[in-house]
């Protein structure tokens, strides 16, 4: 998702790379949580969207984390059972969106933690 920076005019992308398909699903996942519509990012004529640099910048940090979750989630699901590792992140609870990422690495440090041998 290319957005241009309202102070400045120029061009950042935002993405996140699905582990699996290899699509980048990022606008539906700002979309599903209404800021394209709530005027967070307005979508322009030439395809790119329209943010302020402190929304982009907000943004940013939520797509990166959230992107590394999925890695992380993924080669986790590997080793551990796509059942194990879903009951965790569910069970991460409902935070806020910027919050996400940070709780559900936590659960699985725990996890993690649990499962390695003493030394």
């Amino acid at each position: 998702m290319k957005v241009r920076i309202k102070e400045t005019g120029k061009i950042k992308t935002l993405s996140i790379i699905d582990t699996v398909t290899g699509v980048n699903w990022v606008s539906d996942f700002i979309g599903n949580t209404g800021a394209l519509q709530d005027g967070q990012f307005t979508e322009q004529e030439d395809g790119t969207y329209l943010a302020d640099a402190e929304t982009f910048q907000w943004w940013s940090k939520v797509v990166e984390d959230r992107e590394a979750l999925d890695v992380r989630i993924k080669e986790m699901t590997a080793v551990y059972g796509s059942e194990v590792i879903a009951d965790i992140v569910q069970d991460s609870g409902n935070v806020d969106l910027e919050d996400y990422a940070d709780v559900v690495n936590q659960a699985l440090d725990a996890f993690e933690n649990d499962k390695t041998p003493a030394k």
